[in-house]
């Protein structure tokens, strides 16, 4: 089997009806995973016989009989009447989990909250006795795999182990101790003669103890999905009522489970659709979810397929119902400012699964103080109050700190002094205000229509190498070329080593960072140094042509900038302008994980006018703001001082409020290229829309790079549709 026949999506069943048909036809089984074990046993000689016994003894291969009887065995445990009386026991869990999230001293969502809620309610429930080590959780999700296809002799014996354990950690049957309420254990026990002889049940308590992790999976998907959303999602996630309105919606949105397989036993016609023995089908559960979503039953409420359907609809649908109802609320309740660090969220993703396995996040929204010099500002009242006061804040006085570094450390600082002379972000005064003027000239809202040519150009060069990708992937074949193709001709950078140029200039976005490192800077100032002596100056443009910054610089010849201060201050604004990419494709990669109907208006220029304050504020790529205290002022509750730095950080402050944010800055800093960024966005999101209308992301796929100051993918890979390409081959 090839491993991307699971990359087209377009291969699987997603048609309501016809999924419902196959879930529900007796001859369309699970494959017998407990064969496949045997064979392996018998080819390679080793002893699989806990991992094949969990095997035979899961609801989801058992045989037929076996499997209906056994059912409706555990049926009266897992009722929603039976999982009522486990709520308080989800209650204190829950509180246990919050006030853990609350003192970690750097709080993970999964880590801190969900894994640990999970325990304390599994374990308990089933009856199983955790011994400390701290080993359950990796066990239970280690036998988790047992569903993956091809699994390696490796992977067969962690399994296999991780059964053992499991085992190990169920009392035995005359042992199981009385708790109220019951556990799974307990009751199995209690009506044992009512299973199949051949089934045992301690087996199947385990198999269902690990299809309960689906519940913890699902709840952190979930949290994830509000994360990435509005703050006003998340602030009414805590009101009452929040789960008779919104669950089943966000139950159907994050469903932990990509795909589910069904093989023919016999030769078979589904709606009118011939099944051969032995021919598998793969049902997109995403995809399913989607078209169902404004489809009601008879009762008028929304369906998914998020717990199954038929004979293998998950047996656990209540209890994980009800952790979620009581989890989401209680969380936000307890955490109303909370933030996502998106860029350090991990996600597991196998064909069949996803779920997010970190999420480091920011819990209380409250400024605090980093060190001695550093305060860390996180409210939007006190952000807003320090970039409109340029009395009491100016920016980082970098220029005045290298100098005095390189006198004391007797080293040669002179390019990074060149660096932070020309910076705008670190510039004040007069010489700040002369050198604004020019470049506003250029990119000013009301001059940058002379490049709306250059960028439409651009933006259809851009999708033509998407296009014409073998393996799309929307950072490196979309944003990054027109990063390039755009901002090089507007700003004026010209060499006659473009490819060198290309390679060393992302090393710019460095210069972002104040008070770097001594190691870092010598790094830094020599890669600019090599960048300066690569650039040249741009041929005079052609009559009519628009003028580029450097060009507009060369032309006005300011005073206090030499020649090297011209390049140098253009090479700043070029590492800066990376962020134009890195929200581009944050941009995107929000959009396409907005379910489709949320996103429709994608391919419309007015969908994105409408919308580009709110895109910009949940997807700006820089993480901070940083201003340097002229007077001493209490913010935030915080008392600064003067030479403190405070650090305004973005992520908890803009949250999607739309108008009013602070991914560009504001005032006399306010980022010169937000227009010129604008213009991108309004030009190149309803293009790539409207050339590939159902253009999909591979499920999580994504991967952040590791930067201190910029949320910026690295990889963002997407699937084109079969029809889609065969429009551009014709």
């Amino acid at each position: 089997m090839r491993h991307d026949i699971w990359d087209d999506r377009s291969l699987f069943e997603s048609d309501p009806a016809q999924v419902e048909a196959l879930l529900r036809c007796p001859a369309m089984e699970v494959a017998p995973l407990q064969d496949y074990v045997a064979r392996l046993e018998a080819a390679s000689g080793e002893d699989f016989g806990a991992l094949r016994r969990l095997a035979r003894n899961a609801l989801i291969s058992q045989p037929a009989r076996e499997h209906l009887e056994t059912r409706r065995l555990i049926a009266p445990f897992f009722s929603d009447r039976a999982m009522a009386r486990w709520e308080p026991r989800f209650e204190t869990a829950i509180d246990a989990a919050l006030d853990r999230l609350a003192t970690a001293p750097r709080p993970d969502l999964i880590d801190d909250f969900v894994t640990p809620l999970f325990l304390s309610v599994i374990c308990p429930m089933v009856g199983l006795r955790d011994d400390g080590s701290g080993q359950m959780h990796r066990m239970i999700a280690t036998v988790q795999r047992i569903t993956e296809p091809m699994l390696s002799l490796r992977d067969l014996r962690d399994l296999n182990s991780a059964v053992q354990y499991l085992d190990a950690r169920l009392p035995p049957e005359d042992g199981i101790p009385p708790a109220t309420p019951e556990s799974l254990s307990s009751y199995l026990h209690r009506n044992r003669d009512r299973a199949p002889a051949s089934v045992e049940l301690r087996y199947t308590a385990m198999a269902l103890t690990v299809a309960a992790s689906t519940a913890a999976q699902t709840l952190g998907f979930v949290l994830h999905g509000l994360l990435m959303e509005d703050a006003r999602h998340w602030h009414d996630a805590a009101t009452p009522g929040w789960a008779a309105r919104h669950l089943e919606r966000f139950l159907s949105l994050y469903p932990s489970t990509l795909t589910l397989v069904r093989m023919a036993s016999r030769d078979v016609v589904i709606g009118g659709c011939p099944f051969a023995r032995g021919q598998a089908t793969v049902i997109d559960v995403p995809a399913t979810n989607s078209r169902l979503r404004d489809r009601t039953d008879a009762a008028g409420k929304a369906r998914s397929l998020s717990f199954g359907a038929g004979a293998h609809k998950c047996p656990g649908e209540a209890v994980s119902r009800r952790l979620l109802a009581l989890a989401v609320p209680a969380l936000a309740r307890r955490f109303p400012n909370m933030a996502l660090h998106k860029d350090k969220v991990r996600f597991r993703t196998t064909a069949m699964v996803q779920f997010p396995v970190t999420m480091p996040c920011d819990t209380t929204g409250q400024s605090r103080r980093l060190s001695a010099r550093l305060a860390e500002v996180k409210d939007l009242p006190s952000a807003r109050a320090i970039v409109s006061d340029n009395d009491r804040f100016m920016p980082p006085a970098m220029e005045p700190h290298l100098r005095a570094l390189a006198a004391r450390s007797g080293t040669d600082l002179s390019p990074a002094i060149l660096i932070a002379r020309n910076a705008m972000f670190f510039m004040s005064g007069k010489r700040h205000a002369d050198v604004r003027k020019v470049v506003a000239g250029c990119l000013g809202g009301n001059r940058l229509p002379v490049w709306q040519g250059l960028v439409d150009t651009q933006v259809q060069r851009a999708l033509d190498g998407l296009a014409a990708a073998a393996r799309p992937d929307l950072i490196h074949d979309f944003a990054d070329p027109l990063f390039r193709g755009i901002t090089g001709p507007i700003l004026g950078v010209n060499t006659d080593a473009p490819d060198r140029f290309d390679q060393l200039a992302p090393i710019l976005q460095d210069v972002l960072e104040p008070w770097l490192p001594m190691r870092e800077l010598l790094r830094l100032q020599e890669v600019f140094a090599e960048l300066l002596a690569l650039m040249r100056i741009p041929p005079a443009p052609q009559d009519g042509a628009p003028v580029s910054v450097l060009g507009a610089l060369m032309a006005t010849r300011l005073e206090d900038f030499t020649r090297d201060d011209m390049k140098a201050l253009v090479l700043v604004l070029y590492g800066a302008s990376f962020n134009l990419s890195h929200t581009l494709g944050n941009v995107l990669h929000w959009i396409l994980t907005r379910p489709p109907e949320d996103r429709i208006g994608a391919a419309d220029p007015d969908w994105i006018a409408q919308h580009m304050e709110r895109l910009i504020s949940l997807c700006g790529s820089p993480k901070y703001i940083y201003r340097m205290v002229r007077q001493p002022v209490r913010l935030g509750g915080l008392d600064l001082r003067v030479g403190d730095t405070a650090r305004l950080q973005l992520l908890s402050i803009n949250r999607g409020i739309g108008a009013g944010h602070l991914a560009f800055g504001h005032g006399l800093h306010h980022c010169v290229g937000s227009g010129l960024s604008r213009m991108m966005l309004r030009t190149a999101v309803p293009a790539l829309f409207a050339r590939f209308p159902d253009l999909h992301l591979k499920p999580q796929a994504h991967e952040y790079q590791d930067m201190t100051q910029t949320v910026a993918l690295s990889k963002l890979p997407c699937v084109r549709p079969p029809q889609e390409q065969d429009k551009e081959k014709a």
